[in-house]
């Protein structure tokens, strides 16, 4: 059996998380029965404090601030609410803010330190914003979160996109994809230039090639027209597409199917980033982001700091879901394929 934590002290003596740790900190008063009980609780189990306490205790207005860009919220709710409760779990309040995409990231980092939080969490909508963020976050601590972080910055959640791009071409290629274009995707930004040198390894390994599409954008609107310029070229050379995310691939389906190109009979479509985590049915084969891990871990790094001594930033990376839809092939159906 493991160390007890404080859930565990909590549910002996019958009270909240948030009550035990305010009754073992005496960080703000508690009733003397439930105070009792969580002591003898503690006793009981031998619970121990963890550096995660310590450093609660230490902080200066028991406040996080989490900063995303507004526009990806909805995909992103699943982090907010992991940072949320890991956050309550140690009493500690969650203030959010949401930067709208023409206004300055860094604004809003100054605005939460002005506020006293004791630490950031940070989400941002390209590398360049999240190291303005970073910069202007002077001495709060941060941890970034998501696919476009300065891994020397600060401490980091992210993506393994060597997992990530393994797992896609693996499964194309098993349903008997060969020569893949990449779509929504643009080799000018570092995020993006990262992204496609990974899929290049895994296609490698997996035999399958990889072209570059021109980059029409990464939205909705950015499909259609790169499904546009593909029909118009005749739509040769290629058996399989990767898009950058849902929407993308969502607005390119549209236009082959139009067009009397078969999804996947005579392309396969998948997708880099599932944007309807929550869904329970995909158009799409795509990749679930582990946000819920991301926010847990994003939290553990930020009340656990480093060592003055430790100069490197830490950094995680964990490995997305294959959410296999109908726009890919199974090895099953290329094999009856074959036999036919």
């Amino acid at each position: 059996m493991g160390a007890a934590t404080l859930a565990d002290v909590a549910a002996r003596a019958g009270v909240s998380v948030a009550t035990a740790s305010r009754a073992l900190s005496g960080s703000r008063p508690v009733a003397p029965d439930k105070r009792r009980r969580v002591l003898e609780a503690s006793r009981a189990l031998g619970y121990q404090p963890n550096a995660v306490a310590s450093a609660l205790r230490a902080s200066r207005t028991r406040t996080v601030g989490l900063l995303l860009p507004r526009y990806s919220t909805l995909f992103l709710s699943a982090l907010i609410e992991a940072v949320s409760t890991s956050l309550d779990d140690h009493d500690v309040a969650l203030v959010l803010r949401h930067a709208d995409p023409d206004e300055a990231f860094d604004t809003h980092v100054r605005a939460l330190r002005a506020r006293r939080v004791d630490g950031i969490v940070l989400s941002a909508p390209s590398i360049e914003a999240g190291r303005a963020a970073v910069a202007g976050a002077g001495d709060v601590p941060v941890v970034q979160v998501g696919r476009f972080v300065d891994p020397d910055a600060t401490d980091s959640v992210g993506l393994d996109e060597d997992r990530a791009t393994g797992l896609l071409s693996d499964h194309l290629a098993a349903g008997g994809a060969r020569h893949a274009l990449a779509v929504g995707l643009d080799p000018a930004t570092p995020a993006d230039r990262r992204r496609l040198a990974a899929l290049r390894t895994a296609g490698e390994q997996a035999r399958l090639s990889l072209r570059v599409a021109a980059f029409d954008g990464s939205d909705l609107n950015g499909g259609i027209r790169a499904g546009e310029r593909l029909v118009a070229q005749g739509f040769s050379g290629h058996d399989s597409i990767v898009a950058a995310n849902d929407e993308v691939a969502a607005g390119l389906m549209a236009v082959l199917r139009l067009n009397a190109v078969r999804v996947p009979g005579d392309v396969q479509v998948a997708s880099l980033l599932d944007l309807t985590p929550g869904a329970r049915t995909h158009a799409v084969t795509t990749l679930r982001h582990p946000w819920p891990a991301m926010g847990r871990e994003a939290v553990r790094l930020l009340q656990q700091p480093r060592r003055p001594e430790d100069d490197v930033a830490r950094r995680v990376q964990l490995a997305p879901a294959l959410v296999i839809a109908p726009s890919t092939r199974s090895p099953e159906t290329v094999s009856a394929q074959e036999k036919s």
